[in-house]
């Protein structure tokens, strides 16, 4: 089992979109994130994960909700998504992307969301006001 975290990161209405690069050539979209680092706290490792892959700077604001996912029969991922917030939307992307979009909510369900994103978008808990939220953005949207 491995553990990653995910970033909701939002600028003036907006979330942010990253275009991963992936060896299937679907470009699926997803929130900046990644895997932890040995004994590395849950927070810390979205910060980190949303500088190396955009080059923003965050605050972590609350927690939207936590998910797992099989990726095969012997491989699965247990996460966490974040709700963070920017001030800059100059986004400088590393090696693991190819484009990045600021996404209105209402315009949030256009974008091909990479599978495991969208399971975890679909199993969010209500966890706290934001949570619920966001549920009411990005969730709904998918039923």
């Amino acid at each position: 089992m491995s553990m990653s975290v995910k970033c909701m990161v939002f600028c003036d209405g907006e979330v942010l979109l990253l275009q991963k690069k992936d060896r299937e050539g679907l470009r699926p979209w997803e929130f900046p994130g990644g895997g932890l680092e040995f004994g590395e706290d849950l927070r810390a490792a979205a910060i980190r994960e949303v500088r190396e892959e955009t080059g923003l700077s965050v605050q972590v604001l609350d927690v939207a909700g936590l998910w797992s996912f099989a990726r095969t029969k012997t491989s699965f991922l247990t996460g966490v998504i974040f709700v963070a917030e920017t001030t800059s939307k100059k986004v400088r992307l590393s090696h693991e992307h190819t484009d990045y979009a600021w996404v209105r909510p209402a315009d949030f369900h256009r974008y091909h969301l990479q599978k495991s994103l969208r399971t975890a978008l679909e199993a969010i808990r209500d966890t706290s006001p934001r949570g619920d939220e966001l549920r009411h953005y990005f969730v709904e949207t998918f039923r």
